[in-house]
């Protein structure tokens, strides 16, 4: 079917994020075409430089083979978890549509941008795939479409560009993020039968000497029902990672033996109404990228 050989080649799933990758190579305009593999399926999304992306699915499980505009949820989602392999063709060729034989042309419908997720990437990656590598701070896929929205305006109705991960300054809007994800942890550590007031302090005290922010003597972060403050401003790279850990290690001091999953996963569910209700300030400020670590298992 191609025409040459794979600008990126073999790329497995279980390291490259697919909805990062197609999110980040439309940004670029990239004209060309991404193959996906897996066992019983595969899907080729042919990119033209728009938002707009055709897709072509084959399942051999059921021996179909469909043609759709804009709605890449269920790629997505069958790259999620699964082993496969990942191809990039460049060039004008590699974007348009070459259907086969057997394939059923489905009717094309416009892409529309949703808001509702359909979850979270588990977003990992070990490699740099040049300029079109995913970030490990992936974004949700849209349920419908892969439109990709416009930049925040800033408060002063300035379009800004989007920020790098960890360089994220609104302190307000990471306070809040923060907040409300130890408020999901605390509820599920004391659902377990844990007392999250005192394990939560004992780790801050363990990890002092390497974030001083965390000090509970110092008072500099403080935290009750769900909110936070801070005396002073560490950098938000050292902020996230040092109260990420700490919650990563409560939960790990409660959810052992056979309630180990079930404590995770209760964690996981109290977590979710923050994930969609703050998706934008998780992923500037870092905390994305840490999310599914703290738990222990997928978030979303």
């Amino acid at each position: 079917m191609s025409s040459g050989a794979p600008l990126y080649q073999n790329l497995d799933t279980a390291f490259v994020n697919l909805w990062s990758l197609l999110r980040k190579l439309t940004q670029q305009g990239f004209i060309g075409r991404v193959h996906l593999e897996l066992e019983d399926y595969s899907a080729d999304v042919f990119l033209d430089g728009s938002n707009t992306p055709v897709i072509r699915e084959i399942d051999r499980t059921a021996n179909t083979e469909t043609v759709e505009t804009g709605t890449l949820h269920r790629v997505v989602l069958r790259a999620r978890g699964a082993a496969g392999t990942i191809n990039v063709f460049a060039g004008s060729d590699e974007a348009t549509v070459k259907q086969t034989s057997a394939a059923t042309s489905m009717p094309q419908t416009p892409a529309v941008s949703s808001a509702e997720p359909t979850g979270f990437e588990t977003s990992t990656t070990n490699r740099d795939i040049s300029e079109a590598a995913p970030s490990p701070t992936a974004t949700r896929e849209p349920e419908t479409a892969f439109e990709i929205p416009p930049p925040p305006a800033s408060p002063s109705g300035v379009v800004e560009s989007v920020y790098r991960s960890g360089s994220y300054q609104d302190w307000p809007a990471i306070l809040t993020v923060s907040g409300e994800l130890i408020g999901a942890v605390e509820r599920g550590v004391n659902a377990a039968g844990g007392n999250f007031a005192s394990i939560f302090e004992a780790v801050r005290l363990e990890l002092a000497d390497d974030y001083d922010f965390l000090d509970p003597f110092a008072q500099t972060l403080r935290y009750s029902a769900g909110v936070v403050s801070l005396r002073t401003e560490p950098a938000v790279s050292v902020f996230v990672s040092g109260l990420s850990e700490t919650l990563r290690r409560t939960i790990n001091t409660v959810a052992i033996g056979d309630r180990a999953r079930r404590i995770r996963e209760r964690v996981a569910l109290e977590m979710l109404p923050v994930v969609r209700k703050h998706a934008e300030v998780l992923e500037r400020s870092g905390w994305r990228a840490h999310l599914d670590r703290i738990v222990g298992t997928t978030v979303m």
